[in-house]
């Protein structure tokens, strides 16, 4: 027998072993980094909400466009299956959400969100959303809402409402 084949036998022993000794979760932030290299076999365990950013600008003038954002489609070609940035930045946009969304379920200290990192490049995400969608915008504000499965978010599912920031990177927040 060669190493090859003795190598899946003991995975798939392993794995059939996983199936009838369950043992303690591992949770915990290296292990969170980890995930990508771990296959997920809960991954159709159960229909949860999901957790989308929302973004909302103010121009110059003082007035506040509505709550735009989301989940964009991804448009798809042909020509895309070999190359596709932009749906891969969708992606991982929404990826950056999710991680927000998994980093505020967890934080026991609500004065520490704003060293977070993915709380920081939420930020910087929103403001350039923000930017896209009006140029001349001198403040933002984003909130994470979850969508629960089959259904609409609205302004009461929000987990998140970030204070009111400024569009130039250099400043800081409004108070």
């Amino acid at each position: 027998m060669n190493d090859t084949l003795l190598l899946i036998l003991v995975y798939a022993a392993f794995l059939a072993l996983t199936l009838f000794f369950r043992g303690r979760v591992l949770q915990g932030r290296w292990w969170f980094l980890l995930r990508s290299f771990l296959p997920n076999w809960r991954f159709y365990h159960r229909v949860g909400a999901l957790p989308i950013m929302v973004v909302r600008s103010c121009g110059a003038d003082g007035h506040w466009t509505d709550w735009g954002g989301g989940v964009p489609r991804a448009r798809r070609s042909l020509s895309q299956l070999v190359h596709n940035p932009g749906n891969n930045r969708l992606l991982l946009d929404q990826s950056l959400t999710e991680h927000l969304y998994a980093d505020l379920r967890d934080l026991s200290d609500p004065e520490s969100l704003t060293s977070l990192v993915s709380y920081r490049l939420a930020c910087e995400l929103a403001r350039l959303r923000a930017l896209s969608d009006l140029p001349t915008a001198v403040r933002l504000q984003f909130e994470i809402r979850l969508i629960p499965p089959y259904g609409v978010a609205s302004a009461d599912t929000a987990v998140l409402t970030s204070p009111v920031l400024a569009t130039a990177a250099r400043e800081t927040p409004d108070p």
